[in-house]
């Protein structure tokens, strides 16, 4: 529910965030070296930004403050820029050492050829199976509670490399029925590992193509209201307890739209947007299990061959 409300607060945030300005730039020295660490800010400390191993910074202006940033590094002169609002594009910010150390050998970070970051997804997918081949078996009552279409909520953590991310995710949805003196219980899981490319990365804009091997586990369970029962009405009478596995492929794609003003650190970053793809079975036929028991049926779970929902994430760098 956290993770949720959250969300919600990033969706009624972005027009806001369409009316200030994002200071996006690079930071390097008189030879063209990133600076690592070079600390930025306005006039309050509070809304500041630190550079990356490559020099690259943003920083969301806070109009309330100085129409200026600062840039401060040791070993080096402090630079400052003010009209903010005739800045555009890409800023580029060269330093130089400070006469006081310039006696000291001054050596920057080494460039990392790769970088890594780690982020988490808040996932809502919508998704819908048919179980009407079992509907003979299982009978109407237990189907159709099975072929509502179903909401879960799904959390994956994920890390990249360069432009490349992977990740683990998973989700659960719970629902209840009754009919005349059962109760019937269908418990969705579903786990997932994903694979996806960075292909669009700018200040505003995430577009990432996706593959995805997902787990998917139906449990359904009937089981008498009444909170006391004979032993008698309980073996002639047994409670049902099936599990349905299937693994389904996914291809499809991630779009989000990058928020800062949600930031913790300074140097990560909220997304918000919306998914979609396609879906296809690796097995037509189910492993259907209950106890310890392997059940064989030829009937097969059908799916819609699209899935959407929508996503939230928060990346730190």
């Amino acid at each position: 529910m956290k993770h949720f409300l959250m969300g919600i607060l990033v969706l009624c945030q972005i027009s806001l965030l369409a009316q200030e300005k994002l200071i996006v730039g690079r930071i390097t020295d008189t030879i063209g070296e990133p600076l690592c660490g070079v600390i930025i800010s306005q006039k309050k400390p509070a809304n500041a930004a630190i550079s990356d191993s490559n020099g690259f910074f943003h920083l969301l202006i806070d109009e309330i403050n100085s129409a200026q940033i600062s840039f401060g590094y040791i070993g080096y002169k402090t630079v400052t820029f003010s009209n903010l609002d005739t800045i555009s594009g890409l800023l580029e910010v060269k330093m130089t050492t400070d006469t006081v150390f310039e006696d000291i050998k001054h050596t920057t970070p080494p460039k990392q050829e790769s970088k890594f970051s780690v982020f988490t997804f808040f996932q809502i997918d919508a998704l819908f199976n048919d179980f009407a081949g079992f509907r003979p078996l299982l009978k109407d009552y237990n189907v159709d509670n099975m072929n509502k279409w179903s909401i879960i909520f799904t959390l994956e953590l994920a890390m990249t490399y360069k432009r490349f991310y992977t990740g683990l995710s998973f989700g659960h949805q719970t629902s209840y029925n009754d009919y005349d003196s059962l109760d019937i219980e269908l418990k969705k899981t579903q786990w997932g590992l994903h694979f996806g490319y960075n292909i669009l990365n700018t200040k505003r804009i995430l577009f990432a193509p996706k593959v995805a091997i997902k787990w998917n586990r139906y449990r359904l369970l009937n089981y008498d209201k009444e909170k006391s029962i004979s032993i008698e009405q309980y073996v002639s009478e047994r409670d049902l307890d099936i599990r349905f596995n299937q693994i389904t492929g996914f291809v499809g794609f991630n779009l989000t739209y990058k928020i800062y003003n949600l930031t913790l650190f300074g140097f990560d970053y909220s997304t918000c947007g919306i998914y979609g793809g396609y879906i296809f079975q690796f097995n037509e036929k189910p492993w259907i299990y209950s106890g310890s028991n392997r059940l064989i049926s030829n009937e097969i779970i059908k799916v819609k061959n699209y899935s959407i929902g929508f996503v939230f994430s928060h990346h730190f760098n």
